[in-house]
């Protein structure tokens, strides 16, 4: 055998050469395994890292969502408060109305005047509602009037005339009414008109009827109204409460 191929023996069969490798061999294992648990740890701390930060954004939402709830209760508690406030039709008595500047709307509407609407005049609510807003009149007051002076409509000395008007008839209740609540809008409630004495019903009285009672049975007809109206028009808005 050569040298060279003893050499390589040697090389091959040293104990001391083979120890060494292993060592290193091992070492690099265990490196290995250290860095691959780090990395396994670190991983794991950012995946709890990402969830506990989603769930505090999952949790800040529903904050919000109930924020949001709260706050459309207050806008609807807000808003109810506003309706009652605005909307409420006080029960006036006679001798308040009797007091009343009848050239002040009621605030009454379409489906409040049906509650007192009777026999003739049903059907005439929209015309009365049409012109309060049309002229600022009463219109509890122009449906006092036709009340009284025909019966609800009942009992008319010209046709359609349900007001006691004039002397003529006309081609519908509503006809009638609308003539009438301009009359009385223009000239018996404002000042300068040609049968202006005052705002009252009372005042009215004076230039619109002979009889010296009629303001009498003509406001308590607008108080009937208002208790009438105010019962069942604030009963509807309790509900909103």
């Amino acid at each position: 055998m050569s040298d060279t191929n003893k050499y390589s023996a040697a090389e091959v069969n040293n104990p001391g050469f083979s120890r060494t490798t292993l060592i290193l061999i091992a070492a690099g294992t265990i490196l290995s395994i250290v860095l691959l648990l780090i990395a396994l740890w670190l991983g794991a701390y950012r995946l709890s890292s990402d969830s506990k930060e989603a769930m505090a954004a999952i949790a800040e939402e529903k904050n919000a969502s109930a924020q949001e709830i709260d706050l459309a209760n207050n806008l609807r508690k807000t808003t109810v408060d506003y309706v009652l406030e605005e909307e409420e039709i006080p029960a006036y008595t006679y001798d308040q109305v009797q007091s009343m500047d009848m050239s002040v709307p009621s605030g009454v509407t379409v489906d409040d005047l049906k509650l007192v609407t009777r026999y003739k005049l049903v059907g005439t609510e929209q015309t009365l509602y049409n012109l309060e807003q049309e002229y600022n009149l009463n219109c509890l007051f122009l449906l006092a009037i036709a009340s009284h002076e025909s019966a609800y409509g009942t009992a008319q000395f010209r046709p359609n005339n349900v007001c006691g008007y004039g002397g003529k008839g006309f081609s519908s209740v509503n006809e009638c009414l609308e003539t009438v609540g301009r009359a009385l809008a223009n000239s018996y409630l404002a000042p300068g008109g040609a049968y202006y004495k005052g705002s009252t019903i009372a005042a009215v009285n004076r230039t619109y009827a002979a009889d010296g009672s009629w303001n009498v049975k003509v406001a308590r007809k607008v108080a009937y109204f208002y208790q009438v109206i105010s019962e069942n028009h604030n009963a509807q808005l309790e509900k909103l409460r």
